[in-house]
């Protein structure tokens, strides 16, 4: 088959090459890859600029068709459409593995980095991170899935959203829109955040329901927002110092931060916020299983309207310019085909 790899460590050191196709072992499920969306971790791979387990198979955004199940497999059957989680490799036997937060056991391997990934026409994953996508849900909306989910963990359950909540957004990239959409999707106001050349993709948030955006920060306009008191709840998915800096400044009172966006190991904040007006600071990371099931759900009944993210489709062959758009900010979402005829 054909897939995109990064063959060793180091800059660039990404080819599509033949690759064996993949079999099933006992537990698995092969899934013929039908979009795959990229993601800014891929661009980073491309740079070197965070961790892969090279020979391996980038994407991990992705939804597909059953292709073939192994020994053991009873929830799913060739022919059935379906998009899953990342965590392919777990313990499960650890704190986290049996409290449902896989993603932080210390044995993971998620598809895309770890072990192969989407960016390929087949991909094996364990049966027990796959879910079934209802025949309303195009595939590509599907491949949104994942970033779906990890706005819903930070969102209904990091952020733990109110319907009376005004919520601060910064960022109107894929996960920021989709953590719009959720906070909309709970009845609460939303506020989106971003820099100039953000003007495009900010109408695409207003399109969709959120109800300020802006491309200049200023705290005045956002505490007229608020009636002077600030947001209730701030949430970062940029991961950019000034961002994060200008959000905190904009909680309320014993409001909420949360962090989503992947940030630098060290960065400075005005952290007497934390006393001084008490506020809530909580990072959130990935997703947990019952977020895809939200994602799906919301998607497949018209309450999240994704159709509008999607800005670029590929075929496989041409992953460099998929990986371009999404460095170059040039749209939202954009998509690999790996089966596209």
């Amino acid at each position: 088959m054909k897939a995109v790899v990064k063959t060793k460590v180091g800059v660039g050191n990404i080819e599509l090459m033949d690759y064996p196709k993949p079999v099933a072992k006992p537990g698995e499920v092969i899934v013929k890859v039908m979009a795959a969306g990229v993601c800014g971790t891929d661009v980073k791979i491309l740079h070197n600029e965070t961790w892969s387990n090279p020979p391996v198979i980038l994407g991990h955004e992705y939804s597909g068709v059953v292709e073939s199940v192994g020994e053991g497999v009873t929830s799913v059957k060739p022919g059935d459409r379906v998009v899953s989680e990342t965590g392919q490799v777990i313990c499960g036997n650890c704190e986290y593995c049996k409290t449902g937060h896989q993603l932080m056991c210390e044995k993971r391997l998620s598809i895309g980095y770890g072990v192969d990934g989407a960016f390929a026409e087949y991909i094996a994953i364990r049966e027990a991170i796959i879910h079934k996508i209802p025949d309303n849900l195009s595939f590509d909306c599907a491949a949104l899935c994942e970033p779906f989910a990890v706005a819903l963990h930070g969102t209904w359950d990091s952020g733990n959203i109110l319907p009376t909540d005004t919520v601060l957004v910064m960022g109107p990239g894929a996960i920021g829109q989709l953590a719009a959409q959720a906070a909309k999707a709970r009845g609460a106001t939303v506020i989106m955040g971003g820099i100039p050349n953000d003007a495009g993709r900010l109408e695409i948030a207003k399109s969709l329901g959120v109800d300020e955006v802006f491309t200049e920060f200023s705290e005045e306009k956002i505490r007229e927002m608020t009636g002077g008191k600030g947001v209730d709840v701030a949430i970062d998915c940029t991961g950019a110092a000034p961002a994060i800096r200008n959000a905190m400044h904009v909680v309320k009172r014993t409001g909420r931060f949360v962090q989503i966006g992947l940030t630098k190991p060290t960065m400075e904040i005005e952290y007497s916020l934390l006393t001084g007006r008490e506020i809530s600071i909580v990072g959130s990371f990935g997703h947990q299983w019952h977020n895809w099931e939200q994602a799906i759900k919301l998607m497949s009944t018209g309450k999240a309207k994704v159709d509008a993210l999607i800005t670029g489709h590929y075929p496989l062959e041409q992953w460099r310019d998929a990986l371009g758009d999404m460095e170059n900010q040039r749209g939202i979402k954009i998509l690999i085909h790996p089966n596209q005829q």
